[in-house]
């Protein structure tokens, strides 16, 4: 009798000293299953709830340095015969949550599975690059690749997340014998170890997903880790637990920031919200500690949130940019002067800064700035730092340039800043006399994004007062994407892309053999020059050579223009003051890190 009250006794203390946060989110999260949730069932709630869980080989800092993660070291890419080999050195410390040790096994299993079974899906595709995966002993795995794909093994293949074997490979040897082994693997809907001390607990579909912790601190390889960045860009990585270390750069420069491993809560409750408002309220009124929201809080429902108690707003330079694209497949957006003319009229200053009130930032290159190693500040917009009638100017001489010719020519008085156009155009006819046709711009209305809406609005204008035909159609979005992506019929639309940190995007939406509705390449645009830059940086053999070839990527997209790339949006995000993040200032905001499992702290 003893024995059961004392043990009452700790299960009461234990609920009392829990330590619980509540997030919000926006859907229900649709599979626990890691083959499913990085193909058909990706989606930002699903990668929020789980995905951190999963460990990889390597990744990257918050400030963008390339860092071992289940690795030892960045390894190197070394010719041998016709293939091209990385040599992976293991982490000899890092258990799963069911007690397993990481090891070559678990490499291998994951990396053969995906190639094997043809596991569907984009965020696969770096497990099918390499022709094969050895293991060497317990803590070594080697790579073979035909090509050296560099930027690609380094940033895809080598963050590949990877799964438990000792977990999956019953599941998976069961899936093999069935009628089509795939889907019945994807349809398995189980919670798999982590590497993590969180991992799913209780799921109540519309209402709530829990996480808990799993393993005790004392049991935990990675509680108290450390990353410690330092001030000149040094970084390192310390274990006191296992004595694990590793350092990059200057690390006898003063410490700017330290972040040390938890978890320091024992449940996560992600609360279901129908929309934004209901989350905005129960986040006022404390019922949750943070909104994870992959586009952040727009500026209204920012200022709806300024001034209220124990809220923090935090703003964040965002990966992703909104872009016009053209179809060059077409007359006259297969003309290079008629591109640069449309871009000449859009001044991107006035849309942000006037139009959407400060909640947008002009961008020159697909590359936001605060993605500095890859930024190159040199390109500039075509027009950039002109008034509005000297863009209207601009925009009809290069028309001109081209032989386009008007019934009508405008007429233009750069001098009269509130009405430049003294004669619009019309009539305008091409090089060869025939009629510019009319021409249709399609963008998302204003219920789905006012700000592309607003945007296009002027745009239209703009070309209409120089005599290009050209009328808005605000449609549906998911019109829009299939006329764009699969139909491949349309003059130009406005979208908009969230993108990584290093920009591979590049050969999915420019090369030339990414052409739609194949790949991403809507616009049809081919340059042997840009494709020989994008294969340059893709097996560059340093990364300071990747980075040259990139920067002349951009300045070539600026001058060819199959994108105007129009301007990013910051990522606002909001949480209560009772719970503390590592820090709360970086490129795309704290959901760029789900919220951050095992370092949120809930202050007392």
């Amino acid at each position: 009798m003893k024995k059961v009250l004392v043990g009452l006794l700790v299960l009461v203390a234990l609920s009392i000293f829990a330590v619980q946060v509540n997030y919000g989110i926006f859907a229900d999260i649709t599979t626990t299953n890691i083959w499913n949730l990085l193909g058909s069932g990706s989606s930002a709630q699903n990668f929020a709830v789980q995905l951190w869980k999963y460990p990889s080989l390597l990744g990257m800092n918050k400030d963008g340095t390339l860092i071992p993660s289940a690795a030892t070291e960045i390894p190197k890419l070394v010719k041998e015969g016709n293939m091209y080999t990385v040599t992976v050195k293991l982490r000899k410390d890092m258990r799963w949550s069911n007690g397993a040790p990481f090891t070559a096994d678990d490499v291998v299993f994951t990396y053969m599975t995906v190639k094997e079974m043809e596991i569907p899906g984009g965020n696969w595709s770096g497990a099918y690059e390499p022709e094969k995966v050895e293991k060497i002993d317990t803590w070594t795995v080697k790579f073979y690749f035909k090509e050296k794909k560099t930027m690609t093994i380094y940033y895809d293949t080598l963050m590949t997340a990877i799964v438990c074997s000792n977990y999956w490979k019953p599941i998976v040897e069961k899936a093999k014998k069935q009628k089509d082994p795939v889907k019945w693997l994807l349809s398995q809907e189980v919670i798999d170890p982590g590497i993590t001390a969180l991992n799913l607990g209780k799921i109540e579909k519309g209402a709530f997903v829990q996480v808990t912790k799993q393993v005790p601190d004392y049991k935990y390889w990675a509680y108290g880790e450390k990353n410690i960045y330092y001030k000149g860009g040094g970084f390192s990585i310390v274990n006191p637990k296992t004595g694990f270390k590793w350092s990059t750069g200057d690390t006898k420069q003063p410490v700017t920031l330290e972040v040390v491993n938890g978890p320091f809560v024992d449940t996560i409750v992600y609360k279901i919200f129908g929309n934004k408002q209901v989350a905005i309220q129960a986040l006022i009124s404390g019922d949750i500690d943070y909104i994870y929201n992959p586009v952040g809080l727009t500026a209204g429902e920012a200022e709806q949130l300024k001034g209220q108690k124990d809220i923090k707003i935090v703003s964040n330079p965002q990966l992703g940019f909104r872009y016009l694209a053209f179809n060059m497949r077409r007359f006259p957006m297969n003309v290079k002067e008629f591109r640069q003319a449309i871009a000449a009229l859009i001044d991107r200053d006035f849309i942000c800064n006037q139009v959407l009130q400060g909640r947008a930032i002009p961008l020159a290159t697909p590359i936001p700035p605060a993605n500095s190693f890859w930024y190159n500040s040199a390109v500039k917009t075509i027009g950039e730092g002109l008034s509005m009638g000297e863009r209207y100017q601009l925009a009809v001489s290069l028309l001109k340039k081209a032989g386009f010719k008007w019934d009508t020519e405008p007429v233009i008085d750069p001098k009269d800043t509130k009405n430049p156009v003294k004669t619009p155009g019309k009539g305008l006819k091409g090089p060869d006399g025939k009629p510019v046709p009319t021409l249709t711009l399609l963008s998302p209305g204003m219920d789905y994004d006012p700000m592309r809406a607003q945007t296009a609005m002027y745009i239209e204008q703009w070309a209409k007062n120089i005599g290009i035909p050209l009328n808005l159609k605000l449609t549906d979005f998911n019109e829009i994407v299939t006329k764009a992506f699969d139909d491949v019929d349309f003059d130009m639309y406005i979208l908009g892309w969230g993108i990584g940190r290093v920009p591979t995007y590049f050969k999915s939406f420019w090369h030339s053999e990414e052409m739609a509705p194949e790949g991403f390449n809507t616009p049809g645009y081919s340059n042997p020059e840009f494709d020989a830059l994008i294969e340059e940086f893709e097996y560059a053999d340093t990364f300071e050579q990747a980075r040259k070839a990139i920067f002349e990527a951009q300045r070539i997209l600026a001058e060819d223009l199959p994108y105007i790339i129009l301007f990013t949006n910051p990522l606002i995000e909001a949480y209560r003051t009772s719970i503390k993040f590592p820090f709360d200032q970086m490129l795309d905001g704290i959901q760029g890190y789900y919220g951050f499992p095992e370092g949120v702290k809930k202050v007392q």
